[in-house]
């Protein structure tokens, strides 16, 4: 099975009724780690760069370390990057070979968004990767979800305009614990849903520590094939860690830090059976998706360089349909052969 298009597995999500879990790394041994848990529960499993980590490991460490220990695994697993800061970021992901890429424009002015994420769809469909984008405003960590909504209407806009493969929705959600019980606003993700029927589109719900059970697999009923879930791993995993070193206080040899760090990735693995169960994608991983061939690949070291002036969106007839998502990764970046460069991109500058 191994590396997969991102499109494909959620398009097996889809018809098999269950979500994956999109579940943020934060270390380059995190993935053969959750890759092995994942194979002995059998399911399907997105691993994602949060979009802040990039100046602690690069892109092309975190893909080729992904892609590498994806490679031999029994499962499908995709390459994520959620929350990309600006279209740089969301080009340098892509173009290390990120099966999918979100770049996230939700708290500009709606014209701007989808401006600037018509820009992200053009840059994923010359890497050949997925695009995320997100509409509506998600609460921060310890906040009220009082913030606004996805609004159905709009959604239909911003996906007809800009293309997206993969949209981000707020009907309630925020990222991480939640002041009370938080409440999904089904009739919002209903009618979003419905607006979206005439686009190849998939949903997506982040913030989802905290978000009942219940509301979950309902909202994966109603649409969801993606749940992306981080701040319960991190408790997880910290619980985990201050518990071994409360039982371990003094040095004792150099397997310490291993075990310290094995202790930590146990209750990130507690964590994400937990959330696969909730996501009903326990042993769905012999779905029929096709897997990337793999091909070892070596990086120079480039340096960013900014553009030299504002890259211009193309008009929506000039975006290329999305045929053919996701690299053979890693190998040279991808070319949709249907795509027509409009202004500059940013790999020009690097």
């Amino acid at each position: 099975m191994a590396l997969v298009k991102t499109m494909d597995m959620l398009a097996a999500c889809e018809r098999g009724k269950y979500a994956v879990g999109a579940f943020n790394l934060n270390s380059l041994d995190q993935a053969p780690f959750l890759i092995k848990r994942a194979e002995q529960l059998k399911a399907p499993l997105l691993l994602v760069e949060p979009g802040v980590i990039e100046k602690y490991m690069s892109f092309e460490d975190f893909a080729s370390v992904a892609a590498r220990a994806a490679a031999k695994a029994s499962i499908p697993v995709g390459i994520h990057l959620s929350h990309g800061l600006d279209l740089e970021q969301t080009e340098r992901a892509a173009k290390a070979g990120f099966t999918s890429v979100m770049y996230d424009g939700s708290k500009l002015p709606y014209e701007e968004n989808v401006r600037t994420t018509k820009i992200a769809v053009e840059i994923g469909r010359k890497y050949g990767c997925a695009v995320e984008g997100e509409l509506g405003a998600l609460g921060s960590s310890f906040a009220n979800v009082s913030e606004s909504m996805t609004d159905p209407a709009l959604a239909k806009d911003f996906v007809a305009r800009t293309g997206v493969d993969i949209l981000a929705v707020a009907i309630g959600n925020a990222h991480g614990f939640y002041k009370g019980t938080p409440s999904l606003d089904f009739k919002r993700l209903e009618e979003i849903r419905y607006a979206l029927m005439p686009y190849n589109c998939y949903l997506t719900l982040h913030g989802g520590t905290g978000i009942p059970e219940n509301h979950i697999k309902r909202s994966i009923e109603m649409g969801i094939v993606k749940v992306c879930i981080y701040t319960e791993m991190c408790h997880e995993g910290k619980k985990d860690t201050v518990a071994y070193l409360n039982a371990h206080p003094e040095y004792t040899g150099n397997y310490d830090i291993p075990e310290m760090l094995a202790a930590c990735m146990g209750g990130f693995a507690r964590s994400m059976e937990s959330c696969m169960n909730m996501f009903m994608c326990i042993g769905k991983a012999d779905s029929d998706i096709a897997a990337l061939p793999y091909t070892p690949k070596t990086f120079a070291p480039t340096a960013m360089k900014s553009a030299a002036a504002p890259i211009a969106a193309s008009p929506a007839s000039d975006i290329p349909p999305n045929t053919d998502i996701g690299p053979a990764y890693p190998s040279l970046p991808a070319e949709n052969k249907n795509f027509k460069a409009t202004g500059r991109f940013w790999d020009k500058n690097v």
